[in-house]
């Protein structure tokens, strides 16, 4: 039914963002992976999007890419995954690192991400083994600022909001937080909210 939505970013979190599109607001659910590419707020942003309509709830899902958009629809046609297992999926690892664990048939990896288990980990694998193979996927996610306190404040609250809907506790995600960023010092990564979230996912 939505094709894409494009309007102005007024607001924005690692997994949600809100556009006003000519004076209506859609809420739109994204992964961090869209997160980590939008805009400052107040500018103008398009986003594809994935409705789905059920009897309690209708809800936008949105993706800066086709590739992130292509691999959610794969991810959702699997029994047993809904579109909010599937937008975990898509922000506890990049695309390539999911399409390769997929290919590789790794288990572990895929059981890392959280809410995920080991019959699911089979069952993505089994069914989308061979679809992911031809898809094209790209790490594009550019690195957010790091230097000034307050850009790195930022940076630590998104990656703890982030942690805090993937499930965890605030105080776990602040710790898994400060282990990651002690890693990941003096490296381009430290800048980056996917990044973080990804080492974090090792200490929680």
């Amino acid at each position: 039914m939505y094709e894409f939505v494009q309007g102005k970013l007024i607001e924005k979190s690692p997994m949600r963002a809100v556009l006003d599109v000519h004076g209506v607001g859609y809420e739109v659910r994204i992964p961090i992976s869209t997160f980590s590419k939008l805009p400052a707020l107040g500018e103008a942003v398009r986003l594809l999007t994935h409705f789905i309509v059920r009897e309690d709830a209708q809800q936008l899902y949105g993706f800066f890419t086709p590739e992130e958009r292509e691999f959610f629809r794969l991810l959702i046609s699997i029994s047993g995954i809904g579109p909010k297992m599937g937008i975990t999926m898509l922000s506890g690892m990049t695309l390539p690192e999911l399409r390769q664990a997929i290919i590789q048939g790794s288990i572990l990896t895929l059981t890392n991400i959280p809410g995920i288990g080991k019959k699911t980990a089979e069952r993505v694998i089994v069914e989308l083994r061979e679809k992911v193979v031809s898809l094209d996927v790209k790490d594009a996610s550019p690195m957010m600022p790091s230097g000034p306190a307050s850009a790195q404040d930022q940076i630590l609250e998104d990656s703890i909001q982030a942690l805090q809907e993937l499930g965890y506790k605030k105080q776990d995600a602040k710790d898994a937080l400060q282990k990651a960023w002690k890693e990941l010092e003096g490296s381009a990564s430290q800048g980056s909210v996917p990044e973080l979230i990804r080492k974090s996912l090792k200490y929680v």
